[in-house]
């Protein structure tokens, strides 16, 4: 019973497609009307597509810059406020003591480490940043300049980024962050 069912509702299907209509149906007529259309225009394309390059923006220095240059006034630059890229990232800018009395005001005990955007300054020598190794999340490589001598300077964050080793000249140094980093930035 159901094969039956089955062959009726295919033959009922069948059924309601239908023929083809009459615009379906090819004939003479439309196959002369096809050949007589009107030909497209031919289209010249260029060679070269792309629009000519722009010309090249030159900045202009904002009125306030201009004016504090000539004026000798410009704002003094804060070493310990973070800078944009090529510098030390903002993470490791901070004081980090290996002993309590580096944090103390005045720095006490000379192993402590100050690192601002673009330099790392410790008790007897200043670093100042000549070249960005890698920039990684929590690990910082660079090039730095000790007195007309280049030294390579990798720093790392652990210990919710309040722990810092220092590996430099094959020493590696603990750092402890002065200030316990705020979440909230």
């Amino acid at each position: 019973m159901k094969p039956i069912a089955a062959l009726s509702l295919l033959v009922l299907c069948l059924s309601a497609c239908g023929g083809p209509s009459d615009e379906d149906v090819l004939t003479q007529e439309k196959i002369r009307a096809s050949e007589s259309a009107p030909e497209l225009p031919e289209i010249q394309l260029s060679e070269n597509p792309e629009p000519p390059p722009a010309p090249p923006v030159t900045e202009q220095p904002m009125l306030n810059e201009l004016d504090n240059a000539v004026l000798e006034n410009a704002a003094e630059e804060d070493e310990l406020a973070p800078v944009a890229e090529g510098a030390i990232p903002a993470a490791f800018q901070d004081q980090w003591g290996q002993v309590p009395e580096d944090c103390a005001p005045g720095g006490g005990a000379g192993t402590g480490l100050v690192i601002a955007a673009n330099s790392l300054i410790a008790a007897d020598s200043v670093g100042r940043l000549r070249q960005v190794i890698g920039n990684y999340p929590e690990r910082f490589v660079g090039l730095f300049d000790y007195g007309g001598r280049s030294r390579e300077e990798q720093l790392v964050l652990t210990g919710s980024s309040n722990v810092l080793i220092r590996i430099s000249a094959g020493q590696r140094y603990t750092y402890r962050r002065c200030r316990v980093a705020s979440t909230t930035g």
